[in-house]
């Protein structure tokens, strides 16, 4: 143990004289820095934890980058996009990326016997990822999303209590299309949600996405109509198209069948007849198949009637599916969302797309999460100021009733660096003391909110109704260092107060 390090305890654990001047205010230094360090974790953990509870949400309930066509304006409204993309579904392989998939979006109405609210309509996928809104359900389940088109919807906890509707209830949706495409929908309320998002709360209904894919008439639907009426052989078929931009195009392969019809066929035995639909705008095509067999033995050789016919139709199901609104792109934890944004542009997507982040969509979020930020600085600057102010105080009293010790070691050789070291080290132990104790209150009383949620929040102002706390020991560990740093550096000055105190005077002072 070095001379001053020797000195500096002796002085510390000096027992002798309780009537020291320096023991109460050491001890209101210690207080002090216990008290502002325990503020400081607090600060920085409740801070951290708000901004990471309130972006979870934020990109849970969205994602981190949607992939959209550079055709849509409106953000409440999906312009369609072929789903068979160059990066769907194998963009989740991507070092950053955590999960792709498909949704819609189509504003509408729900109305009950009492209200109206104005609404958005979010198409998801087989392939969305509940996991944010399973943690935040308060009834029911989520959608189950397959094969089937099921008529269900999830709702939030705000719409239930305005719309007065519970789990199991029917619902009616006007999906509106234009100013003049307004038609309804009846579902019925599987889930019940609650994030707290305004943005979402106040307007996100969610559905099976083949709901919107249809009403938004993205794809073409093809239909063969038999005429049933028809007198004598012969059977009587005419093409039908649904969706697309209605200027239909009808090719009969195999046939030389034209255009819609009606066309009458001489059809004699077992007969496949094939009809493929496709409109001017672009839309991929959808085909129709029609099965003719004659209903009795002895019928084959002539021309099949309508009555004398067994006829199976057929369809694809519609070129709707081949359609989405975009594709949601959740990242993974402590990703850089800028750079993936800038990755995902430049390397992956074709000509028409486009990239919008979670930033883009809520930027006055992002924005009051920043101010955080400096209310945390200004925080831990004004405690460390509070700091270094009690042990400035503390170490030049001590000093003052040091001053006959101080003549003596001068006197003895002692250099000026040497005394002021003695002093600097018992600023460093008090200092050490009181961040111990500090960091005990704080992550103590850090812990008991994470485990009992003692102060809570009102969630339509905060989004979150429990005050969260991230505990990482790499900010508290950078907090320590940094606070016995820096107020060991500022009392480096009030230090040199020895150099000034000569021998012959120190050694008879009282």
């Amino acid at each position: 143990m070095g001379f001053a390090h020797f000195i500096a305890r002796r002085i510390l654990g000096d027992s002798e004289r309780q009537d020291r001047l320096s023991r109460p205010i050491v001890l209101i230094a210690i207080l002090g820095i216990v008290i502002g360090m325990a503020v400081m974790i607090l600060t920085v953990g409740i801070s951290t934890g708000f901004q990471g509870e309130v972006r979870a949400k934020v990109t849970g309930a969205g994602a981190h980058i949607e992939i959209l066509p550079l055709a849509q304006g409106d953000g409440n409204t999906s312009a369609r996009v072929r789903t068979a993309q160059p990066f769907y579904p194998w963009l989740d392989t991507v070092a950053g990326v955590d999960h792709i998939q498909v949704f819609a979006l189509q504003p509408g109405i729900v109305e009950t016997k009492d209200d109206i609210q104005g609404v958005v309509a979010k198409g998801v996928g087989a392939d969305h990822d509940w996991e944010f809104l399973r943690a935040h359900l308060v009834a029911g389940a989520v959608l189950s999303v397959g094969d089937s088109v099921r008529s269900e919807v999830l709702i939030s906890r705000w719409l239930s209590q305005r719309l007065r509707r519970s789990l199991g209830d029917d619902l009616t949706v006007y999906l509106i299309k234009g100013r003049e495409d307004i038609r309804p929908r009846k579902y019925r309320i599987k889930g019940i949600y609650e994030t707290g998002l305004e943005k979402v709360d106040h307007q996100l209904i969610y559905m099976d996405i083949a709901h919107i894919q249809r009403f938004a008439q993205w794809g073409v639907q093809a239909e063969i109509r038999v005429d049933g009426e028809a007198a004598g052989p012969g059977i009587t078929v005419e093409g039908l198209g649904f969706g697309g931009d209605g200027r239909y195009s009808y090719d009969w392969p195999g046939t030389p069948l034209r255009g819609k019809g009606p066309h009458t066929l001489c059809v004699a035995g077992d007969t496949t007849l094939m009809m493929v639909l496709s409109d001017n705008g672009g839309t991929l095509p959808d085909t129709a198949w029609l099965h003719i067999r004659p209903s009795h033995a002895g019928r084959e050789g002539r021309c099949l009637s309508y009555a004398d016919a067994h006829i199976g139709r057929r369809t694809s199901g519609g070129s709707y599916k081949a359609y989405c609104g975009g594709f949601e792109v959740i990242l993974k934890e402590g990703v850089d969302l800028t750079a993936m944004d800038d990755l995902i542009y430049r390397e992956y997507l074709g000509v028409g797309l486009r990239t919008v982040t979670a930033r883009q969509k809520f930027p006055e979020i992002f924005a009051w999460l920043e101010l955080l930020d400096t209310n945390v600085v200004v925080v831990i600057v004004l405690m460390v100021l509070v700091a270094i102010i009690n042990m400035t105080s503390a170490l030049l009293i001590i000093i003052l009733e040091r001053t006959n010790m101080i003549g003596v070691l001068k006197a003895l050789g002692s250099t000026n660096g040497t005394i002021r070291r003695i002093f600097l080290i018992d600023a460093a132990y008090i200092m050490g003391i009181g961040i111990l104790a500090g960091d005990v209150l704080g992550i103590g009383l850090a812990l008991l909110q994470q485990h009992f949620g003692l102060v809570r929040l009102p969630i339509e102002s905060y989004y979150v109704n429990v005050v969260p706390v991230d505990l990482s020991i790499w900010p508290i560990a950078a907090l320590n260092i940094g606070v016995l740093a820096v107020c060991v550096l500022a009392l480096v000055v009030p230090s040199m107060y020895v150099s000034r105190i000569a021998p012959a005077k120190a050694i008879r002072f009282e």
